[in-house]
């Protein structure tokens, strides 16, 4: 059955330079299938209205490779300036839409449909503006630091690049997956900046919009670092082969 009230956006424009690859990061084949494709097949178990991909780099050697797809729809980021910038590309195709959002990375193949759908439960249980997958470690990473009060609150999310003292030492950590009310996603993603260190629109900013606008924060917790491995570098690209070959083996 289709999700008539969801639409699906998966970032993909970045261009991966630290895996020292020609190709989009996105396109990097795994066992002959790209990257992007692993994460467009757990968005199709969910049975969305739309699926949206946000493309920059190597555009049309994307789109191209992914012809057979009639559904997917493509939109442009002429320009990297950030996740926010990349995600409010998509405003003026999804004007007439009426729904929930879901925000996925295009390089995290080991994401699990099964925690999307405990993503989007717990999102519209709660009537939530924004609802985040969290991650709970103590392993050390360059996850952004989700940032809470006394209370358990969500108050922010603070970039890696951005933390500085305690909140280094925080161990929650930002996954890069969201669910949002539509409206309230667009109208967050016109008042963010991109005053930081790296000078980007941060999609991780709705989450202090959210809480400035008088909205709590919903979340889902996982513990399992796996699921949200981003393929950053090669490093990256080789552990995720190694679980996916452990897992063809159970």
């Amino acid at each position: 059955m289709q999700e008539q009230d969801l639409a699906v956006i998966i970032l993909a424009a970045g261009k991966g330079t630290r895996m020292q690859n020609a190709l989009p990061k996105v396109l990097i084949p795994i066992f002959g299938k790209p990257t992007l494709e692993y994460v467009l097949d757990t968005a199709e178990k969910l049975n969305p209205a739309r699926t949206l991909v946000v493309v920059g780099y190597q555009a049309n050697q994307i789109r191209e490779k992914f012809l057979k797809r009639k559904k997917l729809e493509f939109v442009l980021q002429e320009e990297q300036l950030g996740t926010g910038h990349a995600a409010y590309q998509t405003a003026n195709v999804l004007k007439n839409f009426e729904g929930n959002i879901l925000v996925l990375c295009g390089d995290m193949p080991l994401i699990k449909s099964e925690t999307l759908e405990l993503l989007l439960d717990q999102h519209k249980k709660v009537s939530a503006k924004c609802t985040v997958l969290t991650l709970k470690t103590k392993l050390n990473n360059d996850f952004g630091r989700v940032i809470r009060d006394d209370k358990g609150q969500m108050l922010k999310i603070v970039e890696f690049k951005d933390a500085f003292g305690k909140v280094k030492n925080v161990d929650e950590f930002n996954s890069g997956v969201y669910c949002f009310d539509k409206m309230f996603f667009f109208n967050a993603l016109c008042s963010i900046g991109d005053n930081n260190i790296q000078k980007e629109y941060y999609l991780t900013d709705t989450v202090e919009c959210s809480v400035k606008s008088g909205y709590s924060v919903a979340s889902v917790q996982t513990t399992d670092t796996n699921e949200i491995i981003g393929i950053n570098s090669p490093d990256d690209l080789r552990r995720v082969v190694e679980l996916l070959k452990k897992k063809d083996r159970l």
